[in-house]
């Protein structure tokens, strides 16, 4: 493995870390600010939509550019943001700086809307017979950091501050810090993508390619946006509905969120190494199929420790297939084209409604 590699790695769990803090207490904080559940879903919903457009956008421009610059600008945005929200008290000033940093979702470390480019960049620094091992790797590590940041969320809860909500904003200030290593760690990575210059006419041959590879992608998409829609009506707001459901908060939710993503890095480890003995697609169907069972029970669960039960064992097997999925993915297409499909793949994964 690559120094880039490395680089690309550690940085994917710094920046999870910031996102396991979040997950838990994003929600939770803007419920002490007295914002109404209407209100909380509705920003969730604008960094939702944000954020897939913002792929969009990132993962075509990235195909005829170059990829590190965008990690760069993402990583100068969130520690904008992060500070932002420091200050900020007013719901749409939040909605935008959350946008920005894509607070609250929950993303394993993503790049957010940029994560075509960090995904592309990845791609180039592996042998695509390796990538379902890395990509898993990667996932792995993504949640291993979110289930340290939803312990430390758990020690802010039993931190006492004069100033209201202190323990909230200062999770913020944690999030810069981890944004500050990691540009300094993206400045070291080399990127040796070099854009060609598109033909206007496109030989039979290279037609018949994109032909192809928008078929995989367009199905692809197809049932992204299934997952999508499930993951939005559970996924973010999951501590929202804890505490509404059963009354408890950061103490008791954290905990269950830090063993779920910890569960959640060693089955995604493994399931890099069962991508090479069976395949990525036959790895991810079977994980799938079992998380779909836990997530039928999830809302029939008349105790807490039932719930956070099913939540836990949907998740581990729902998530831990990403990394694989996201090998699939950039391996579906060419390496001109491997920011398009990303995009492609991270947009319709994000249009769901909390």
């Amino acid at each position: 493995m690559n120094k880039s590699t490395k680089y690309l790695l550690s940085i994917r769990f710094l920046r999870s870390i910031g996102q396991g803090l979040l997950i838990v207490d994003f929600a939770l904080y803007l419920k002490a600010l007295g914002y109404s559940a209407t209100t909380i879903g509705l920003v969730y919903t604008f960094v939702s939509l944000f954020g897939a457009f913002g792929s969009l956008f990132v993962g075509f421009v990235s195909d005829k550019t170059k990829r590190k610059p965008f990690l760069i600008i993402y990583t100068l945005l969130l520690m904008f943001a992060s500070l932002g929200m420091f200050f900020a008290n007013n719901i749409y000033v939040i909605a935008i700086f959350s946008a920005i940093g894509s607070f609250g979702l929950g993303a394993n470390g993503a790049a957010g809307p940029f994560s075509p480019a960090e995904q592309a960049l990845l791609a180039e620094k592996i042998q695509p017979n390796m990538r379902g091992m890395v990509f898993s790797l990667n996932t792995a590590l993504g949640f291993l950091g979110m289930c340290i940041g939803s312990l430390l969320a758990m020690l802010f809860a039993f931190l006492n501050f004069t100033q209201k909500n202190m323990d909230y904003r200062l999770l913020f200030f944690v999030v810069f810090l981890f944004a500050s290593i990691k540009l300094y760690l993206l400045f070291k990575v080399e990127e040796n993508y070099k854009p060609k210059i598109l033909k206007q006419v496109l030989d039979q041959k290279e037609a018949g390619i994109d032909k192809k590879e928008n078929l995989n992608l367009i199905k692809l998409i197809g049932l992204n946006s299934i997952n999508g829609l499930a993951i939005g009506l559970k996924g973010p707001l999951i501590a929202y509905w804890f505490a509404l459901r059963f009354g408890v908060g950061a103490r008791l939710i954290a905990p269950v969120l830090a063993i779920t993503f910890l569960l959640s890095a060693i089955l995604s480890f493994y399931t890099g190494k069962l991508s090479l003995k069976f395949g990525i697609v036959n790895s991810v169907f079977a994980q799938r199929l079992v998380g779909l069972v836990f997530l039928i029970l999830l809302p029939l669960a008349p105790t807490y420790f039932l719930a956070s039960l099913f939540y836990i064992f949907h998740q581990i097997f729902n998530r831990s297939s990403a990394g694989a999925r996201q090998a699939l993915t950039v391996s579906l297409v060419r390496d001109k084209r491997r920011g398009f499909a990303v995009s492609l793949n991270s947009a319709s994964m994000s249009f769901h409604a909390p």
